[in-house]
C-alpha cells in the first residue's frame, strides 16, 4: 500500500504512534530495532517543523465556522426580505426597505457560496450600504426583537471576519515554513517508512520467523487509517461540487438551506 497521501502532520501522529504507543511492538523484530533510530530521526526533525506548516491551509476550521455564520446570517436576510415581498398586508414602505435590502446585500443565494475572498470583498463593499440604507434597515422589524440594520450589521461584520482570518492566514504563510517547503521531508518519511514496511514483510516471511502473521497489519494500523482517510477526502475533492472546489486542506464552506422553489 502506497502511502504518498500522507500530509506531514499525519507523519507526526504516524511517527508518535510507531515509536511511543508501540514501541515495544516495534522492537519485537530485528528490522524494528534497526530502522527505530533512523525513525527517531525523522521524527524529530517533523516535530521541529512550525505549525503553520503542517498544514496548506491554516486556520480552516476557524474561516469555515466564520462561513456558517456569514451564510446563515445571509439566507435569514434573504428569505425574510422575500417573505416581506410577498405579504399582501404590509406598508409599502416596508416592502421597499425589504427590496433595496435584499438586492444590496443577498440579491441572490448563490453569492453565499462564493469563495472566502469574495465574501470578504462584498462586505467592505456593502459598508457604505449599511450607512446609506440604516434608516430603511431599522424600519423593518426582525424576529425576536431588533431591526432588520443588526441583521445586515451582523452580516457585514461576519463578511469582516473573514477578511480577518484570510489576512492572518496570509501572513502564517508567508512567516512560516509552507507545506511546499516540507516537502522534501515529507518524502524522505514516507520513503523511509516504506522502507522499513518492505523488510519488515521480509522478516516475517522468512522461515523460521518467530513474529505473529499479523505483525506488520497490527503496526502499520494506524499508519493505514490515516492514509486511508486522506485517500478518501481526495476522493472527494475530486467529486464535482456546487460551490466550487474547496483550497487544499481546507473543508467545503457550508451551503445555506435552500428550497426548490424556482422563483427563489
Amino acid at each position: 500500500m502506497t502511502l504518498r497521501n500522507l500530509t506531514i502532520g499525519d507523519l507526526k501522529l504516524a511517527l508518535r504512534d510507531l515509536l511511543d504507543e508501540r514501541v515495544e511492538e516495534l522492537r519485537l523484530s530485528a528490522t524494528g530495532r534497526l530502522y527505530e533510530p533512523r525513525l527517531r530521526a525523522r521524527q524529530k526533525e517533523i516535530d521541529a517543523i512550525p505549525d503553520a506548516a503542517g498544514t496548506q491551509a491554516p486556520l480552516a476550521r476557524e474561516l469555515s465556522d466564520a462561513d456558517v455564520r456569514h451564510d446563515g446570517i445571509g439566507a435569514a436576510i434573504f428569505f425574510l426580505c422575500r417573505a416581506i415581498e410577498a405579504h399582501p398586508s404590509l406598508a409599502p414602505e416596508v416592502k421597499a426597505a425589504a427590496a433595496g435590502a435584499q438586492q444590496a446585500f443577498v440579491p441572490r443565494l448563490d453569492v453565499l457560496r462564493a469563495p472566502y475572498a469574495d465574501e470578504a470583498s462584498a462586505a467592505l463593499d456593502n459598508r457604505p450600504e449599511l450607512t446609506r440604507l440604516k434608516a430603511e434597515l431599522k424600519a423593518v422589524a426582525t424576529p425576536g426583537g431588533g431591526s432588520l440594520h443588526e441583521w445586515v450589521k451582523a452580516f457585514v461584520a461576519a463578511g469582516d471576519e473573514i477578511d480577518k482570518l484570510l489576512r492572518k492566514r496570509a501572513t502564517l504563510l508567508a512567516t512560516g515554513e509552507n507545506a511546499a517547503a516540507t516537502g522534501p521531508l515529507r518524502g524522505a518519511a514516507v520513503g523511509l517508512l516504506g522502507r522499513f514496511r518492505e523488510a519488515l514483510r521480509d522478516e516475517i516471511q522468512e522461515e523460521g520467523s518467530k513474529l505473529p502473521a499479523d505483525h506488520e497489519a497490527r503496526l502499520f494500523a494506524y499508519v493505514d487509517k490515516l492514509n486511508a482517510d486522506r485517500e478518501r477526502a481526495a476522493r472527494g475533492r475530486a467529486a464535482p461540487a456546487a460551490g466550487g472546489p474547496a483550497a487544499p486542506g481546507e473543508p467545503a464552506p457550508a451551503e445555506p438551506v435552500v428550497v426548490a422553489d424556482p422563483d427563489l
